[in-house]
């Protein structure tokens, strides 16, 4: 097994999410990281999550554009039957899907980048879902360009401050 300090310049710590990042992962034993190592390779493994979640999303909105069955309707019968979830849980896992696929491309990227989570998706996609699409796009950009920093807590707030009556797109523009 590797130690993140073998590799060159620590490298590993900036690779993007995907095939490579997932293989030097692999190699990692928790018990031979340094303590300065262990909060690296821990954020490593969370864009590499964030990576395998895009990924889910793009399979899941593709069965759900299907009208033969599973797809359509039926997507989110198939998807908590086959992913073992609630039925709740799964309808809003479609529709986060097909928002994201569909209407936040941005916010699909920068999941699929690991700059944010699934959660931080999620509240972007929720709390932007009744604005028209210029709208959603502007505070879209500006969610994203603050997401990485903030704590999912912190995001919500933000995001509902932007949203409210007379903060709005002038928030989301200035901020």
């Amino acid at each position: 097994m590797m130690r993140p300090g073998d590799h060159p310049s620590a490298a590993w710590a900036s690779l993007v999410p995907g095939t490579v990042l997932n293989a030097v992962l692999e190699t990692f034993e928790p018990p031979a990281l340094s303590r300065r190592d262990l909060p690296r390779v821990a954020a490593a493994y969370q864009r590499q999550g964030a990576h395998l979640d895009a990924m889910q999303a793009r399979v899941i909105a593709e069965l759900a554009g299907r009208t033969d069955p599973p797809g359509g309707p039926a997507t989110a019968v198939t998807v908590a039957e086959a992913l073992h979830l609630e039925l709740d849980a799964a309808t809003e896992l479609v529709s986060l899907a097909v928002d994201l696929v569909t209407g936040l491309s941005a916010t699909l990227t920068a999941l699929d980048e690991g700059r944010i989570t699934l959660p931080k998706a999620r509240l972007i996609a929720q709390r932007t879902r009744r604005l028209g699409p210029a709208t959603r796009a502007a505070v879209e950009a500006v969610a994203l360009a603050r997401a990485p920093q903030l704590t999912e807590a912190q995001l919500r707030r933000w995001l509902d401050d932007a949203m409210t009556p007379g903060n709005g797109e002038n928030r989301a523009s200035s901020s």
